[in-house]
């Protein structure tokens, strides 16, 4: 894949088996070490996060294009183990902050696989916009998902973790980043689908500058 090609591992720069060896080993030692330093909780929540992404969700990329949607998990599952490094449980903010995170990464991913869906053709990757290219299912779970992340982002707010200026900062962000999808709507250029992208980048850190702001009020 263009997108690709000069990673060190398609560019030959290293072997498939140290490749593979590395990447066990790195798994193994961070679960351990973080079962021995943190607790068994976040240890195993590393090592599901490994097993879904390259036994699970990695395989489905040739299989079907709701590979997005199952990778989304162990996408979204650092957050949930963030939280309990620092408090031993999953707490109802880790879980809103774990859904935020599932749903923010369909616009973000499905931006990518329009920009470069003839890359993931012909590397036979079932991404949504490669098994249906005039796009309007792949516009559907953009707006689906984008609508569906307003009432989610509000949900602290509701649950009493965050307050005024959380509820006023997420409301603007969220309303911006929807908005941000129309004119890939429109005219499905690339164009377009990247100015999602870089919405989808800025959202997350904007996000955790609201909720620290919030916090430190």
């Amino acid at each position: 894949m263009e997108r690709t090609k000069n990673r060190p591992l398609p560019a030959g720069l290293i072997s498939p088996i140290h490749v593979i060896l590395y990447g066990v080993f790195m798994v193994m030692a961070g679960s351990l070490l973080l079962v021995c330093q943190v607790n068994i909780l976040t240890g195993i929540l590393s090592l599901l996060t490994a097993f879904l992404y390259i036994m699970v969700y990695t395989p489905l990329k040739r299989i079907t294009w709701l590979n997005t949607s199952i990778g989304s998990i162990p996408g979204a599952l650092p957050i949930i183990g963030g939280w309990t490094a620092a408090t031993g449980e999953i707490g109802t903010m880790a879980l809103i902050l774990f859904g935020i995170m599932y749903l923010w990464q369909h616009p973000h991913f499905y931006a990518i696989a329009w920009m470069c869906k003839d890359d993931y053709s012909a590397a036979n990757f079932k991404m949504l916009p490669v098994i249906e290219p005039d796009g309007s299912r792949t516009m559907r779970q953009i707006f689906w998902h984008l609508l569906l992340m307003i009432p989610i982002s509000l949900l602290p707010v509701v649950e009493g973790s965050l307050g005024m200026i959380y509820l006023v900062g997420v409301t603007i962000i969220s309303c911006a980043f929807f908005l941000s999808a129309i004119p890939l709507a429109k005219d499905k250029s690339k164009k377009s689908a990247l100015f999602l992208l870089k919405a989808s980048v800025f959202y997350l850190p904007a996000l955790l500058i609201i909720i620290i702001i919030d916090l430190g009020v």
